[in-house]
């Protein structure tokens, strides 16, 4: 607050200077016309040149002072979104697209910097410049500055009303076009292989190419009205400078130009409130949409007093009934003691990863019980539950840096040696210390430069790192060759007894070396055998 308050002192003083130096140099121009002696023009041609100095080292201070604050509010913010990203993940938002939430990351906070400096900033400005302007015009000619005082007046009030409105009106549905533009971007770059080898490029093209045209339209159309501020800020200064010039005829002749050019040299202050409001909409509807990720519901409710982890690390299902919306599957029955394995199977879209999600705390049990330790996880925090019962996905996410850091978003505290524990659980030691830059190596978007069995595997031992005492794994060995996955359920498997495991597999191989299975199915769930 304190830099925002000295930045924006530095922005009054450096647009004063530009007034200053517009006024003694008509001063000037004007007495010079006298042909006075030329030690007469000396503090006047000093002043020039000062505040022709001062305007930039002011402005340079100023711009220095108001971003750095204003990055640090930014972090603060972007900080607040992803707590209540995660604070409704995985399904408190289902009617958005993952496109649209990022984009709300992104360019939604990043409209939070346009207000402080672009929209609040210059209004700062523009009326404590325009006070004293008006008040040294005041001093010279009372009339002159009642005139200017009006004219200025009129110029921010209907800047005020005019451009935003006529800006909503333009382009009201440019927030909704760009959410959807990057929701397009989004799809396409995640699916890219599996469009090209199913030849279905050309539906998401279309649908890319319409959002963009719909965007562009929209932009164009707030562009059309942006002048409009600016032609109201032209117009007003035209009618003062022309009634200020036929009234100042009883002044003396180096005042007339000072008293005459005094409105143009509030053009600049009053241009940038054009600029400004111009976004105000498009920050307003910013504001509005972080906003609903504020108060959307969480999806997870912790109870009011947690009960304490249980030192047993037993999990048992009762009667559980798993959905997302609605019921899926239920009279789901299982039990694994601590350090055991079990399979859950099921036909395609019986509720298997709802119900690994359930189990998670990731999503509310419908009906029934999930006992931890004996302990119902709605009655433990849900973070509790998650540090015990770790998942694992199909498509787990995999960041463009290095494996070091991939490795940290478990335990920001984990050294070296903790990861290359982990790595070495996970089966991907070797190959980690065989890379020249070891884990330093970066991975690539998505982990693109790591082949599908090393990226799960690194996965794996992010959750291994984790220090979860239950691996919940969806399908851990999809995707691999046949080679690839027989070596990765041999880790996996070779996690127990110092971890339990439930996996979710519909691969008979896999069914067929754990033996145990819980039947996920339409007609059934059965406990396993």
């Amino acid at each position: 607050m304190k830099k925002m308050l000295w930045g924006r002192t530095f922005g009054v003083l450096s647009e004063l200077a530009g007034i200053a130096l517009l006024l003694v140099s008509a001063w000037l121009i004007v007495r010079a016309a006298e042909r006075p002696p030329v030690l007469y023009l000396m503090v006047a041609i000093v002043g020039v040149r000062f505040f022709g100095l001062s305007r930039a080292a002011l402005r340079y201070v100023e711009r220095l002072l108001t971003h750095d604050a204003t990055f640090a509010r930014i972090t603060e913010a972007r900080v607040a979104v992803y707590r209540d990203l995660d604070r409704i993940a995985p399904g408190g938002m289902p009617a958005h697209r993952r496109g649209d939430l990022v984009s709300r990351v992104v360019s939604d906070v990043d409209a939070i910097q346009d207000r402080v400096l672009r929209l609040r900033g210059p209004w700062v400005v523009a009326i404590v410049s325009s006070a004293v302007t008006i008040a040294l015009v005041a001093v010279i000619d009372p009339l002159a500055g009642a005139v200017l005082a009006a004219s200025t007046l009129a110029a921010m009030a209907a800047i005020r009303v005019v451009v935003p409105w006529s800006v909503r009106r333009a382009g009201e549905l440019t927030a909704q076009w760009r959410g959807d533009l990057s929701a397009d971007v989004s799809q396409a770059v995640l699916a890219a292989q599996d469009l090209v080898a199913y030849g279905a490029t050309d539906v998401l093209r279309r649908e890319t190419r319409r959002a963009t045209a719909s965007l562009a339209a929209a932009q164009r159309r707030a562009a059309v009205v942006t002048g409009l501020g600016e032609a109201i800020v032209l117009l007003a200064t035209g009618a003062a400078v022309a009634t200020i010039a036929a009234l100042s005829g009883g002044l003396a002749p180096v005042l007339v130009g000072v008293v005459v050019l005094a409105p143009l040299a509030l053009v600049e202050s009053l241009s940038t409130l054009a600029e400004a409001e111009r976004l105000r909409p498009e920050i307003e509807g910013a504001e509005a949409r972080l906003g609903e990720l504020a108060v959307a519901d969480a999806a997870i409710t912790d109870p009011t007093e947690p009960l304490p982890l249980p030192a047993s690390h037993d999990l048992r299902v009762h009667d559980l009934a798993v959905g997302w919306t609605s019921t899926v599957a239920d009279g789901i029955e299982l039990d694994l003691p601590a350090g055991d394995v079990i399979a859950v199977t099921g036909p395609s879209g019986s509720g298997k990863s709802t119900f690994a999600h359930t189990l998670a705390r990731l999503v509310e049990p419908r009906g029934g019980q999930v006992l931890l330790g004996g302990v119902d996880i709605r009655d433990l925090a849900a973070s509790d539950v998650r540090g015990v019962i770790g998942y694992l996905g199909q498509d787990e996410i995999v960041f463009d840096t290095t494996i070091r850091e991939n490795l940290r978003i478990a335990d920001p505290s984990a050294d070296d040696q903790d990861m290359l524990r982990a790595l070495s659980t996970a089966g991907l030691e070797d190959f980690v210390t065989s890379l020249p830059d070891g884990l330093g190596t970066r991975v690539g978007e998505r982990g693109n430069r790591l082949s599908g069995g090393e990226r799960q595997r690194l996965c794996l031992a992010r959750l291994v790192l984790g220090g979860h005492r239950i691996l919940v794994l969806d399908e851990p060995t999809e995707h691999l060759d046949e080679a690839a996955a027989d070596a990765m359920l041999d880790d996996v498997l070779a996690l127990a007894p110092g971890r339990s495991l439930v996996i979710v597999s519909h691969s008979p191989k896999v069914l067929e070396r754990v033996g145990r299975q819980v039947l996920v199915g339409a007609e059934a769930v059965t406990a396993g055998r």
